[in-house]
């Protein structure tokens, strides 16, 4: 800490060797003009040479000067003759290690008492009489605390009635610090705030201010080895005082520059009212930033309480000197120049340097920016280029006042015209002299509480178009020049003040005029309507990902209010879209901008008209071109369309300012699938041609699965199904023995029916074989439904197919024909069908199946051989022979019935001969009958 000089004076039978006085000086602005000066290192070696003690008993002692500093009060008291114990009670109490001086109380800090428990000790001078903390039975403060490392005093109670408030940094580890109020000689705790890091220093430092001027003391506390984010940073606690001590910690702390071992308050300091708002002003060290060369921070009250931030940070090399350790002690207090303002010591305690910074008047400056009410744009008041010209006057007006300050204060201020006007429009106002320029500059002299004021003129353009957008104009103003009277001190030169800094002070103030209008609704309100919609290709309900095709969006602005000026009209949408352009219209160019959110990935578009206004009762159609990102997911998209202007409107008419369409991506999928097998046909049935194996027949099919798009297909699953058994039997059929594809894995799903793997299959019987042989020949097929369990099932999952990509899929099978014979069942011709379907996992309502459930059959033909079995061929050579003869021997019986083979047939013909007229007998017979 830093040390004052010395002022070496020597009591009976005590003598003063390296005490430390004047460590912690106080001389607040309330105490009578004393100054309070101690040691607390102080001891008396007397007693201590005297009883060859090796213990020396740092007692302590203060020294309460005058203002003239020559007539010191010495105080010792903590020393007792019969103590002799090193930490016993007030043995080692180092009393004035921190102190505070009022009027009549003298407030020391004993923090060695009782083994370093500590203790606060109040001296009044007015009744002599001293009061000491004790702790109680219960232990309140407990060992170690160092009690009085800081003291203070503050009206916590009430604003009539005065609480001293002492600090213990090690209490726990942690810090505390508490409010006692005075009772006769004893000090009884009333409140108290606890630290929260271990190891902080909480209490070490502290400061009762009212910060807020409610007539309350408020508290600073510091905890200058707080750690942040590195290390010893430090921290100030913020308590404010609700009334009666309870005190409501601040949601932030104070931290400075929150630099790496700054030690950031390990002083505090009151400065007074510093700013003129009426609320008091503090200063707190950071002595060890920046490599030991040390910082001051200015922190202002307000009626909340304390401004969160610094308004000023002060280092050595701002005072031009390298100093170190500069702010390791804070003194304030007294107005060392009699400026009206109270001023602050600064010590630096590497350097052995003390610095003495003297606070500035402050100005407090009211400006006014006075404007017509309105521009009528029909009255010319003005001429400039030797034509007429609309103006108006501008007049801006100062105040000042100041405390303490009563010189000619010269302010130079700039004006500027149209803060509002659009920036692709030049200004509609400038001012005479300074060419097309819209601002202008001044200054006045300004005295105290007179009105000083000055006018301008402003001349508008003749191009002016917006006619709906305010014009605005802005003054800001600052110090020029000060002629300052030395009449305040004979020793310091005066300072220049400087306006005053407080909250929303920017030194600036605007005002705003508007043109004069004729409308038809109140406020000249317009009413924007909004209707729009989508057209999608070829008219569907949806969007197919991939096509590769553009949407229209058509939108409709109508404003049945009075003219809107600069209307626009902003889409909303998700990134995955993409804006084309927008469709022109003759009669109004629109422009639009483009621009995306990084944080949410969307993208605003931002539309506007060239004619800068919209008619009241008028329509704007306006339509755009977007594209859909081909590697988008599927879903419902929203599209926001809004349509807004700068003119007013009414609360009632903005419900249909805005609206949301719904753009539906969905997967457009065409699935095509293919098939063939080799061979396509085969005999059954040929006895002669016995295999060695059942399944004798082999079947090699191929499918090809080929997306026609336009989207990619998800999770694409195909199934095959072949038929198994030959119903109503339960002999195996067909088999599939391997299979492969170029896309994802096929596996055979699993049936719960029962399949007979023996190749024993039961011939018909020759009842059933003689009728099969003998009937007429007809087909049968064989093919299986979805989710038939009489087929093999292969199950192949593809997974996403690309739009123009094609899966393969080769299996072969194995037939056992043995099992077609078998009867009831059998026909000549047997088509065996199998039938490759698309199937999916899941339903997916964002898919859409362009051609229903595509499938494809691929038929293989069974034919019978037609020839007979071995048995059937005997029986019917045996009942051929047997009919013939039967057949022969009925023939010949009828034959005989009929007189077949009786010979007088030839009697008949020749007596039918004789009696014919043509009949001539032959020679033999004339011969005879002669």
């Amino acid at each position: 800490m830093p040390m004052c000089r010395a002022v070496g004076r020597r009591v009976k039978q005590k003598v003063i060797t390296s005490g430390w006085e004047s460590v912690c000086p106080d001389s607040p602005g309330d105490n009578g003009g004393h100054v309070l000066a101690c040691a607390h290192r102080w001891k008396n070696v007397f007693y201590s040479k005297k009883d060859s003690q090796n213990n020396k008993l740092p007692n302590g002692v203060c020294y309460r000067y005058g203002s003239d500093l020559r007539h010191g009060q010495h105080m010792i008291p903590c020393y007792r003759d019969h103590q002799r114990k090193f930490g016993e009670d007030y043995g080692s109490c180092q009393a004035g290690i921190s102190n505070f001086l009022t009027e009549d109380l003298i407030i020391m800090g004993a923090p060695g008492t009782s083994y370093w428990t500590g203790s606060v000790l109040v001296f009044n001078t007015s009744s002599r009489g001293m009061s000491v903390y004790l702790d109680d039975e219960a232990g309140t403060v407990s060992f170690g605390s160092y009690l009085g490392y800081a003291v203070g005093a503050g009206h916590f109670l009430s604003p009539a009635t005065l609480e001293v408030v002492g600090g213990a940094p090690q209490y726990n580890q942690r810090g505390k610090v508490f409010i006692l109020t005075m009772d006769n000689s004893l000090l009884k705790v009333v409140s108290d705030v606890s630290g929260k890091e271990l190891g902080s220093y909480f209490g070490s430092s502290l400061c009762a201010v009212d910060l807020n001027a409610d007539g309350l003391s408020d508290l600073l506390v510091g905890a200058p080895l707080a750690t942040g984010a590195a290390r010893e940073e430090g921290r100030v606690h913020v308590y404010i005082n609700q009334g009666q001590a309870e005190l409501l910690e601040a949601e932030f702390q104070l931290t400075g520059s929150d630099a790496y071992a700054a030690r950031f308050g390990e002083t505090i300091a009151d400065l007074g009212d510093l700013d003129d708002d009426g609320y008091h002003d503090v200063a707190i060290g950071a002595p060890h930033e920046d490599d030991l060369k040390g910082a001051v921070y200015i922190y202002n009250g307000r009626k909340e309480g304390i401004s969160p931030t610094p308004s000023q940070r002060i280092t050595g090399s701002t005072l031009g000197r390298d100093l170190r350790m500069f702010g390791q002690s804070l003194s304030s207090g007294i107005d060392i120049d009699d400026n009206g303002y109270q001023d602050v010591a600064v010590g630096a305690f590497l350097s052995d340097a003390a610095v003495v910074l003297r606070t500035r008047p402050v100005i407090q400056v009211k400006a006014s920016l006075n404007l017509p009410e309105q521009i009528d744009q029909q009255v010319a008041l003005c001429r400039e280029h030797n034509a007429p010209t609309v103006c108006f006057n501008v007049t801006v007006c100062f105040s000042v006042r100041s405390r303490h300050f009563r010189g000619a204060i010269d302010l130079q201020y700039n004006l500027t015209s149209d803060l509002l006007h659009k920036p692709s429009f030049p200004h509609r106002f400038y001012f005479h002299g300074n060419g097309s320029s819209n601002s202008t500059r001044g200054h006045v002299k300004a005295r105290h509480s007179q009105l000083t004021c000055t006018t301008h003129v402003a001349y508008q353009r003749k191009d002016v178009r917006d006619i709906f957008t305010p014009v605005q104009f802005q003054v800001s103003y600052g110090l020029r020049e000060t002629s300052t009277h030395r009449t305040s001190s004979k020793t310091f030169p005066p300072l220049k003040p400087i306006l005053q800094q407080g909250t929303g002070h920017q030194n600036t103030i605007t005002n705003q005029t508007r043109f004069a209008r004729s409308c038809s609704l109140v406020n000249c309100s317009t009413n924007m309507q909004l209707s729009a919609e989508l057209v999608l290709p070829h008219q569907q309900q949806y969007f197919a990902l991939g096509s590769g095709q553009t949407i229209m969006l058509k939108t409709w602005m109508v404003n049945s209010g009075d003219d809107a000026f600069l209307p626009r009209l902003m889409l909303y949408f998700p990134n995955n879209i993409h804006y084309i352009k927008v469709l022109q219209n003759q009669d109004n160019l629109v422009s639009c901008d483009v621009t995306q959110d990084i944080n949410t990935t969307m993208v605003l578009v931002d539309c506007s008209i060239t004619s800068l206004r919209l008619p009241a009762q008028s329509q704007l159609n306006i339509n755009f071109l977007l594209d859909v990102n081909q590697n988008s997911t599927s879903g419902d998209i929203d599209i926001h369309v809004n349509t807004s202007s700068d003119n007013y409107e009414r609360a009632e008419y903005l419900h249909d300012n805005s609206l949301s369409l719904l753009l539906p991506l969905k997967y457009g999928v065409n699935i095509n699938i293919h098939g063939f097998v080799t061979p396509t046909s085969f005999v059954f049935g040929d006895e002669d041609l016995t295999p060695v194996n059942c399944f004798s027949e082999t079947f090699n099919y191929t499918y090809k699965v080929l997306n026609s798009g336009p989207s990619r297909s998800i999770d694409t699953v195909v199934e095959i199904a072949l038929p198994k058994i030959l119903t109503p039997h339960r002999h195996r059929l067909l088999q599939v023995i391997d299979w492969q594809s170029s896309h994802g894995v096929c596996s055979i799903s699993d049936t719960t029916v029962s399949v007979i793997e023996d190749c024993d299959v039961p011939q018909a019987s020759f009842i059933k074989q003689l009728i099969f042989f003998f009937s007429s020949t007809s087909t049968r097929r064989l093919f299986c439904g979805r989710g038939d369990e009489l087929c093999e099932r292969l199950v192949c999952r593809l997974g996403n197919l690309e739009a123009g990509r094609d899966a393969t899929i080769q299996l072969e099978t194995r037939l056992n024909p043995a099992v077609l014979l078998q009867a009831p069942g059998r026909l000549g011709i047997m088509k065996l069908e199998s039938t490759a379907m698309m199937s999916s996992p899941r339903e997916d309502p964002h898919t859409i199946l362009i051609q229903k459930q595509p499938a494809v059959q691929v038929v293989v033909e069974a034919l019978f051989t037609q020839k007979p079995t071995s048995t059937v061929k005997v029986f019917i050579i045996v009942v051929s022979l047997i009919l013939g003869l039967m057949i022969l021997a009925a023939l010949i019986w009828c034959l005989w019935k009929a007189g077949f083979f009786k010979r007088n047939l030839h009697k008949k013909e020749e007596e039918f001969r004789r009696h014919s007229w043509d009949y001539v007998p032959k020679s033999s017979e004339r011969e005879s009958f002669s």
